[in-house]
């Protein structure tokens, strides 16, 4: 028995829909089930939220909001279940779903914020790897 493999690049237009799709699930998420942040990124808390509901998903006001937000989802799962966030961003693997209602919840709540960020990254990156090319082809 033979299998072959085929790898399907995603065009651009699919990457930025999966990330559209994706931010506007991290925002209703940040609207509803995360606590406001402290500091600096307050100001730009309900913003972001904005920006991201309305498909602005690649401004770069929000990386630290976003990066605050996600280390507080990890401190959050640390808390009900010690090293279990840490576990969770570090493994490539999706444990079950834990017992407790609460955990499952930010069990969820951090998964959502890991496919958000891959998608925002892969797709930053697939741009500025076009822009680069481009600016090979040109010199």
């Amino acid at each position: 028995m033979s299998y072959t493999y085929i790898r399907r690049e995603l065009s651009h237009e699919e990457d930025f829909a999966q990330l559209i799709a994706s931010a506007a699930e991290f925002a209703e998420m940040c609207a509803w089930r995360v606590k406001t942040p402290s500091g600096l990124e307050r100001k730009v808390f309900l913003h972001m939220i904005n920006r991201l509901e309305t498909g602005d998903v690649l401004d770069l006001r929000d990386d630290q909001c976003i990066a605050v937000i996600g280390r507080d989802l990890i401190s959050k799962a640390n808390a009900l279940k010690p090293g279990y966030g840490t576990f969770l961003m570090n493994s490539y693997r999706y444990e079950p779903v834990p017992l407790s209602a609460k955990l499952a919840q930010v069990h969820q709540d951090l998964l959502l914020f890991e496919r958000f960020q891959g998608n925002r990254c892969r797709l930053r990156c697939r741009l500025k790897a076009r822009a680069q090319l481009k600016a090979l082809e040109e010199s």
